[in-house]
């Protein structure tokens, strides 16, 4: 069947006032599990008449409510904005990690189909760096949940501080740019600063607790070389 004929048959749809792209309207819909012949079985199909067309979904999950599936649709540009700035203002994926245990794979997807496993011996090596990996996106959307709270709770101090050039403001929130510009220069100063704050103190003794740490590793490792060695 063509997917698009299903809208000639009308009668066939139910109405529901759903929330589309920010504003509430009434939605005609209809919701079908149908065979799809590139992955042998079945899809649930969704088709809606909004206020800017016909939208024909499909969704994997048999059981998904045909709304939620629509308002999950329609909040797309919100996820694919987040996404955005995770990427390009907070650097969530620009990490580092690795491990020569890690099987090594094409970036081509045709010489890609058939992925590689660990071995049993290094799989302890390679869960601990998709843990890193994990733990570094989390923190950067933790970062990004505190500039969204700061920009919502403190909206005039940070609009006080900023010195970006804007020509007009869009809105009366501050967005993440511009508070991060501004927690930016703040941090700078507060390490520049010959007493700084309670906070930047604390952080300063753990990292010199850190380096303790490291000087004093080395100073192991080149002892045992040392004895080692004689």
């Amino acid at each position: 069947m063509k997917l698009y004929e299903v809208f000639d048959h009308l009668y066939l749809f139910e109405k529901a006032t759903l929330r589309v792209y920010g504003k509430n309207e009434q939605v005609s819909f209809m919701v079908s599990n149908l065979l799809w012949k590139t992955t042998g079985t079945l899809i649930r199909f969704v088709f809606a008449l909004t206020s800017r067309g016909p939208i024909v979904l499909m969704c994997s999950d048999l059981e998904m409510s045909p709304l939620t599936a629509i308002e999950l649709y329609c909040s797309r540009v919100r996820i694919e904005t987040l996404f955005s700035m995770l990427k390009h203002l907070i650097g969530a994926f620009q990490y580092h990690f690795w491990s020569k245990r890690l099987p090594l794979h094409s970036r081509k997807p045709k010489k890609n189909q058939k992925l590689k496993s660990p071995t049993q011996e290094n799989l302890p090596n390679v869960q601990n760096c998709w843990e890193c990996y994990e733990r570094f996106v989390a923190l950067a959307a933790i970062a990004s949940g505190l500039l969204q709270l700061i920009a919502l709770k403190f909206p005039n101090d940070v609009w006080a501080q900023s010195n970006l050039f804007l020509r007009t403001r869009s809105r009366s929130i501050p967005s993440e740019k511009t508070v991060k510009s501004v927690i930016t220069q703040m941090l700078i100063k507060d390490f520049l600063n010959v007493a700084p704050s309670p906070t930047m103190q604390e952080i300063l003794v753990h990292f010199l607790m850190d380096q303790d740490y490291v000087e004093d590793s080395k100073m192991s490792v080149e002892k045992e070389s040392a004895r080692i060695g004689d």
